[in-house]
């Protein structure tokens, strides 16, 4: 009895954020009322009231659960000395991607266009910048850097996020393989080379 009573309250939470995620898409977060997310996710108010005490606390579990999922993955990746190396870029592509492909809807609520929740997209950066700078330790490093490290972090971070909202956009043009290893080679040899174009100086 226990066992059926979890699994039903799992579903109805499904549901609930199920509704959520396709109401953001279609009104904007603003726009919502607990009324359209219980019209939409087939339940009454007072069962909505059981699991959350509000929109915004619905939306921060949310946006908790997802990221926490997200960074417990990306955590995983392999960190060199080198945090900057093809390897290492095409892995934490590949496994944001993947995590992804497994709530594109979610995803898409999020970060697409005039309805996307900044403090998100943010929280995403700070993930994936987190993991870049981890292992970095300039005693280990042959010769310092050319350039400062917090701009670099910056521009991965911002091309990182650039190739993940396009992809997510365009209803994934590119296999996660491909869009991996085609941001990785763009960041590590640069735009036109790794496009098969001259480099002159």
């Amino acid at each position: 009895m226990h066992k059926k009573t979890d699994l039903r309250i799992l579903r109805t939470k499904q549901s609930i954020r199920r509704a959520f995620y396709e109401l953001i898409q279609e009104k904007g977060y603003e726009a919502i009322t607990i009324q359209d997310i219980a019209d939409r996710a087939i339940i009454n108010r007072n069962t909505f009231y059981l699991h959350y005490q509000n929109k915004p606390d619905l939306l921060e579990t949310c946006i908790n659960e997802l990221l926490s999922e997200l960074k417990e993955a990306v955590v995983l990746c392999p960190v060199s000395t080198n945090p900057f190396s093809i390897s290492i870029l095409e892995t934490v592509m590949t496994t944001v991607l993947e995590h992804i492909s497994s709530h594109k809807t979610f995803y898409y609520a999020m970060l697409i266009e005039e309805n996307r929740i900044y403090q998100f997209r943010t929280k995403m950066e700070n993930i994936i910048k987190d993991k870049l700078n981890e292992g970095w330790n300039t005693d280990k490093v042959n010769a310092p850097l050319e350039i400062s490290k917090e701009l670099l972090l910056e521009y991965l971070v911002s091309a990182f996020m650039g190739i993940v909202i396009w992809w997510i956009r365009n209803d994934q043009p590119l296999s996660v393989e491909e869009a991996s290893s085609q941001f990785s080679r763009i960041i590590t040899y640069g735009h036109l080379k790794a496009a098969g174009g001259r480099v002159e100086d």
